[in-house]
């Protein structure tokens, strides 16, 4: 027979506005409020954005929120969410991307948005971590990625001893002692989907 103790995890991509951030005692965020048409969802944020000053998210803000669901199939109606991943939208989601299009119309390629996590803590800094923060800059700055792809600073990410690090997401591809020449390529391939599919 099998168990009615199983869960179900499911990933889940969200927008909506922002409403707030719910705080743990030591004033790191545990959660935020996302209101989705008439209904506000408690969504639970990933140990690498509990920063919350690296977000710069403000009441009313457009946002759009990638993580992961989990169903218990004992408890009908409890359904767990967890973003690892949230990035604020440049205007309403209902807006007309005709900035986007005309950004694309030069190339071959088009760019997806994404945006890069990289350890901030001060062991992970003197390892190479600011440096490689100004590489990454100027590998996007290069890249024409700037509308696309934001670099955000966060707390640790649990592999010290490979530093510096860095995430790229969507999909948090995760890349321990990247060699600033292969960054670009890095960038390339995860950013920039060539148009001849």
């Amino acid at each position: 027979m099998s168990s009615i103790h199983s869960s179900e995890i499911i990933p889940f991509q969200l927008q909506g506005k922002f409403v707030g951030f719910i705080y743990k005692s030591n004033g790191q965020a545990k959660s935020l409020i996302l209101a989705v048409g008439e209904r506000e969802l408690r969504i639970k944020i990933d140990k690498s954005l509990q920063d919350t000053h690296f977000l710069n998210l403000l009441p009313g803000d457009w946002i759009s929120i990638t993580g992961e669901q989990e169903f218990k199939k004992e408890k009908f109606t409890k359904l767990k969410l967890k973003a690892y991943e949230i990035d604020r939208l440049s205007c309403d989601v209902k807006c007309n991307p005709q900035e986007e299009t005309n950004a694309m119309g030069k190339g071959k390629a088009c760019a997806k948005k994404g945006k890069i996590l990289i350890c901030n803590k001060s062991d992970c800094a003197k390892r190479g971590g600011k440096k490689l923060y100004g590489v990454l800059e100027k590998t996007i700055s290069n890249l024409g990625l700037e509308k696309h792809v934001t670099i955000q600073k966060t707390g640790c990410q649990k592999r010290c001893g490979k530093a510096p690090n860095m995430i790229l997401m969507p999909g948090r591809s995760k890349h321990s002692k990247p060699n600033p020449k292969n960054i670009a390529g890095l960038l390339e391939e995860h950013y920039i989907t060539s148009g001849k599919k």
